[in-house]
C-alpha cells in the first residue's frame, strides 16, 4: 500500500469516526473543471452574504480535497438556524475539519487547510466536489443526494496539499429516474415549476426568510430573545431519497 493510499484511507476513516459524518476524497483539478465552475450564472445580483468566516488563500500546490458530509435530520432544524454569522452545523463541521488537519500533519506529514463555506472567500463548489468524491449524485431538483441521507446533509471541504487517491463516482444510483418528484409541488416559490431548478425564485425566498427571523427560544445576555434565520428546506424535506 502506498503512503498516499494509506493516508487517504486513514483520513476518511478518521473523519467518519465523528458521529453523523461521511467523507470522501476528490481530485482538486477535477472539481475546478466541474459544471459549477464552467456554468456560473452571469448578470445576476450577488447573494448578500452575512457569513462571518474569513477569506483564505489556498495552500500552494494543493491537489486534493476531503469532502465532509454531516447528517442534518429533519428533527434537528437548529443545525441550520443562522445567527451570529453562521449556523451550528457549519461551526461543528469547521471544528471537525480543524481537528482532521491537526491530525493529518503529524500522522502523515501532509498539510491540510479547512476551507470556508463560500467560494468567493476561498471555498469550493461543494456539491460538485461531493459527487466526484463518490458520496452521492446530483438530483434534478439541484439537491445533492446521498444514498442513506438523501439531501438532508451539509457539506464542507478540507484542502490537501498532496494528491491523494480520489473516490469513485457512484454508479447505478439514479433516484430521480422513477420518482414522482414531490419536491416540485413542495416548493412554494416556483423555483422548480419548470422541472429544472431556477435560482432567482429560490434566492427571493431565502431573502424573505432572512427578513423574518424567528425566536430561537433562547435568551441573550441582556435577556432579549435570540432571533435566528430559519432557511427554507421545503424541497429537501419533501425528497423521499434516504431513510431520514
Amino acid at each position: 500500500m502506498t503512503r498516499y493510499l494509506l493516508a487517504a484511507e486513514e483520513l476518511v476513516a478518521k473523519a467518519e469516526s465523528y458521529e453523523g459524518m461521511r467523507a470522501g476524497i476528490a481530485d482538486l483539478g477535477a472539481v475546478l473543471d466541474a459544471p459549477s465552475y464552467r456554468c456560473q450564472p452571469q448578470g445576476q445580483a450577488a447573494w448578500r452574504d452575512e457569513h462571518s468566516e474569513k477569506s483564505v488563500a489556498w495552500l500552494p500546490k494543493a491537489a486534493s480535497l476531503l469532502v465532509l458530509a454531516m447528517h442534518h435530520p429533519r428533527d434537528q432544524p437548529r443545525l441550520d438556524w443562522f445567527d451570529r454569522g453562521n449556523t451550528a452545523g457549519n461551526r461543528r463541521m469547521q471544528e471537525v475539519l480543524e481537528s482532521l488537519a491537526a491530525w493529518l500533519l503529524p500522522a502523515h506529514r501532509i498539510h491540510a487547510q479547512p476551507l470556508p463555506y463560500q467560494p468567493a472567500r476561498g471555498g469550493i463548489f461543494l456539491k460538485d466536489a461531493a459527487v466526484l468524491a463518490g458520496l452521492g449524485v446530483m438530483g434534478q431538483n439541484n439537491l445533492f443526494l446521498h444514498p442513506q441521507w438523501g439531501p438532508r446533509l451539509r457539506l464542507r471541504a478540507l484542502l490537501i496539499q498532496e494528491r491523494l487517491p480520489a473516490g469513485e463516482r457512484l454508479r447505478d444510483f439514479e433516484p430521480c429516474r422513477s420518482c414522482d418528484q414531490p419536491c416540485l409541488s413542495a416548493c412554494s416559490s416556483g423555483a422548480l415549476k419548470t422541472g429544472r431548478y431556477r435560482r432567482p425564485p429560490c434566492a427571493q425566498r431565502l431573502e424573505r426568510d432572512r427578513a423574518h427571523p424567528i425566536d430561537s427560544g433562547q435568551g441573550g445576555a441582556s435577556g432579549d430573545p435570540v432571533l435566528v434565520t430559519d432557511w427554507c428546506r421545503a424541497c429537501e424535506l419533501a425528497c423521499p431519497v434516504g431513510r431520514y
